[in-house]
């Protein structure tokens, strides 16, 4: 059946006259005639008496337009809701990232995006566990590290690279490690969530260390200050310790060594039609992304 037939017939019953309904249509009546006439042959009925003076419906053709009209009207309904979902998208975006990644990467992004469409609220939930997406009706979200969601989109954004570091008074007061095993004599500043550190060396060999911590935490800001204050060694992403390390509040140990990063990913899901605001917000932050990488490149 040719779909397009049945809007046909309800603008012909709504405008009332196959004349005012071809002007609307910007049809030709012999044009919307036969239309109607190849609907009547598929159905098998006919639905409407044709007569010089009026349009009426048979029997067959007025419970035919009953059952369509509801049909036409919520089609309307969804194609002028979805337009307007597209010219000016609005709604709530549920958002969750950890909380240090949050404040000194995605943030300035997230902030950005909200004042281009002003039409999306967000609500986000800095948080360093990982929390059950679906139970908590997430939209988006920001991980590090290995992803095992099932039904979820990854999209990888940037490889977070990490610096083995330390204040310049506790490597005056113990000395410089030559080696990952020096740092068993080293107070330690390690994350809960990974207390191993790994590396690689110059010919490309992998290495573990598994420290005892003097401090113990799950926030990177606070770590990096216990780091600046001579606390511990600590191994922490760039994009916390950078300038530190570029005003000297902090020094790179072991340069023969290179911590291992971790991938920071964007997930989302898999489903084949996402809401406009959803597929706005994935399209920014891969924008924003291509930029960074452009200007590094640069």
């Amino acid at each position: 059946m040719d779909y397009q037939n049945l809007y046909l017939f309800v603008k012909i019953i709504e405008r009332g006259s196959y004349t005012a309904a071809a002007d609307e249509l910007q049809m030709p009546t012999s044009t919307l005639s036969r239309k109607i006439q190849q609907l009547e042959e598929q159905l098998g009925y006919q639905l409407l008496y044709r007569s010089a003076r009026k349009l009426s419906l048979t029997e067959a053709g007025a419970l035919f337009y009953r059952r369509c009209q509801p049909l036409y009207d919520e089609l309307v309904e969804a194609t002028e809701g979805l337009e307007g979902e597209l010219t000016s998208p609005r709604g709530n975006l549920k958002v969750t990232a950890p909380v240090s990644i949050a404040n000194e990467v995605f943030n300035p992004w997230i902030f950005e995006f909200m004042e281009l469409y002003p039409g999306i609220d967000l609500d986000l939930m800095l948080i360093n566990r990982n929390i059950d997406l679906k139970e908590e009706g997430v939209d988006i979200a920001f991980r590090v590290g290995e992803i095992k969601i099932p039904d979820w989109v990854s999209r990888p954004l940037f490889t977070s690279r990490f610096s083995l570091c330390a204040s310049p008074d506790l490597i005056a007061k113990h000395g410089h490690p030559q080696t990952l095993a020096d740092l068993d004599q080293f107070p330690l500043i390690l994350s809960r969530r990974s207390p191993k550190w790994n590396f690689t060396d110059r010919t490309g060999g992998e290495h573990e260390f598994i420290g005892k911590a003097r401090l113990t935490y799950d926030e990177l800001r606070g770590a990096l200050e216990a780091a600046v204050m001579g606390i511990g060694v600590a191994n922490l992403p760039d994009y916390v310790v950078g300038e530190s390390l570029t005003m000297g509040r902090l020094i790179t140990l072991l340069p023969q060594f290179e911590p291992l990063g971790r991938e920071v990913h964007m997930v989302y899901p898999h489903r084949q039609y996402l809401p406009a605001k959803v597929r706005l917000f994935i399209s920014f932050i891969m924008q924003k992304v291509d930029e960074e990488r452009s200007a590094i490149s640069a």
